[in-house]
């Protein structure tokens, strides 16, 4: 839970699985594989943070399959130095995501409901990256060369991204104290693709189906929506435009109270009856004999879990035996210990700003 609260767009459920019409196409071409150099280099109250590393965009049929890592190295220097890998993957395999937690060794498999909708209706999406470039009122300010292939160069606000048939071939970000660049290194355009490409690591996979009826679900998206119209208000009510891309740190911190409030007022509520549910759900785990008595044991949790809009806990319960049951113990008594913290932090401020530097304080390099 404490890594999935979600304010995003809501996954929602298509009750039957849907296979590719012949027209669906999320790529202009049939196959590719894309290989990025990433750096990123930023200064921010005499603290230096300079990120290196590789990306990867690989798919095949269309877009019907599709993978996107990357592995990161993050340096930052200043008051103190830190060293940390930022490793992400996820896997698109018609209609089916996989987001791959570096962190727990797990996988979380779900199912896309607007991909599915797209899917079963053959709909063309291959044009979707420029076609939001020129909502947001992008304009094209030239052309470049791409390890090789022309692109046009968009520009919107301090961003600019370079198209090849609608394929982003080098990203920039430039900002006061901010410097990002993706840029693709090597480009293989419709050649075959090996499905060893596409292979995830030997992770346990937890099926996700909170997008089906899960109430906390529901709440996400509430929140969500409700969260941004109230942020809307209080940035009419300070003088900020909603196109206004550079803030004052004054500003910075009001636009995350805005947006954290709703969550944090749940929090301050929900929090110290979610501990001891943990609790009793963990000691309950402990004796327990079967995966039926273990699910009944994580109920009163997930209970809780959903009135948070938070991601419920979904355990791997196959083959079930004393070291998974041990092992989901030791999950719990860390979610336990997490919470511990982070419920101390929301009892004492009445901020999300001053909650996240006090949990990040307490809890060192726990949370990426």
């Amino acid at each position: 839970m404490k890594k999935y609260f979600i304010t995003g767009v809501l996954l929602c459920f298509v009750g039957v699985s849907a296979s590719y019409s012949s027209g669906f196409k999320r790529y202009p071409v049939k196959s590719g594989m894309i290989f990025y150099d990433i750096h990123t280099n930023s200064t921010l109250n005499g603290t230096d943070t300079n990120s290196s590393g590789i990306g990867r965009l690989v798919f095949d049929n269309w877009g019907s399959q599709e993978l996107k890592e990357e592995d990161i190295t993050e340096l930052q220097r200043g008051d103190f130095n830190e060293s940390k890998e930022i490793h992400s993957m996820n896997k698109f395999d018609n209609g089916t995501v996989y987001t791959v937690d570096f962190d727990d060794d797990t996988i979380y498999q779900t199912r896309d409901r607007a991909m599915d909708i797209s899917i079963a209706k053959g709909d063309d999406l291959s044009n979707e990256t420029l076609k939001m470039l020129q909502e947001m009122k992008a304009v094209k300010v030239g052309t470049d060369s791409v390890a090789g292939f022309k692109c046009d160069v968009w520009k919107v606000k301090d961003q600019k991204i370079c198209l090849y048939k609608g394929i982003p071939l080098k990203i920039t970000i430039d900002q006061s104290g901010f410097h990002s660049e993706k840029i693709a290194l090597q480009i293989l355009l419709e050649q075959p693709v090996s499905k060893r490409a596409f292979k995830l690591p030997d992770f346990p996979v937890i099926v996700d189906n909170e997008y089906t009826s899960n109430e906390a679900a529901a709440v996400r998206a509430d929140d969500y929506i409700l969260s941004i119209e109230d942020l809307k208000k209080k940035m009419k009510s300070i003088g900020i435009s909603e196109n206004n891309d550079t803030l004052t740190p004054e500003q910075e911190r009001a636009v995350i109270d805005t947006l954290g409030d709703r969550y944090l007022k749940k929090q301050k509520e929900f929090l110290p009856k979610l501990l001891v549910r943990l609790q009793n759900a963990k000691d309950c785990v402990s004796k327990a004999v079967d995966p039926k008595e273990v699910k009944k044991c994580i109920e009163p949790v997930n209970k809780i879990a959903e009135k948070l809009g938070d991601r419920t806990e979904h355990f791997d319960l196959n083959n079930f035996n004393d070291n998974k049951k041990v092992s989901i113990v030791q999950s719990l008594e860390n979610e336990i210990n997490y919470l511990k913290v982070t419920d101390e932090c929301v009892k004492k401020y009445n901020k999300t700003s001053e909650v996240i530097m006090c949990t990040e304080g307490n809890l060192g390099g726990d949370e990426k």
